[in-house]
């Protein structure tokens, strides 16, 4: 049986989403299924049109170095590695209950990063009997 890894992504906050692609690409890499559930503030980095990019209050003064270095690196965004892991076979998707609230529905999301827009039950029913992160 594959491992499997799957994801709750709470935090909109870049930082967060940073590992999030990471941990994604690199799961799926080694052959794990992976699950990836957005939610929360983080649903909105998902949109056609997206959040813009929000780092914490006590970070700002680092991200114009670690931007320089992921460049230096030529390090994909958190968004391509995503899509990397997508198509290595990852599954991507966007809580119904906060999306309900926000307005929003799945023809609102960017269907390059957005399988399909579900309730938890269903993303619990898929991360059984795996590794569950909450990011």
């Amino acid at each position: 049986m594959a491992e499997k890894v799957s994801m709750i992504v709470f935090s909109g906050t870049d930082d967060k989403l940073i590992p999030v692609g990471v941990i994604s690409q690199a799961a799926a890499a080694l052959g794990y299924e992976v699950h990836v559930f957005f939610t929360g503030w983080a649903m909105f980095k998902l949109l056609k049109e997206p959040a813009p990019e929000i780092w914490p209050k006590e970070f700002e003064p680092m991200v114009p170095r670690l931007k320089e270095g992921m460049a230096r690196m030529k390090a994909p965004s958190w968004k391509d590695m995503l899509k990397q892991a997508k198509q290595m076979g990852a599954k991507v998707y966007v809580c119904s209950m906060m999306a309900e609230a926000a307005g929003l529905k799945k023809e609102h999301f960017d269907p390059t990063l957005v399988d399909d827009v579900v309730g938890v039950t269903t993303f619990l029913e898929n991360a059984k009997g795996g590794q569950v992160l909450f990011i």
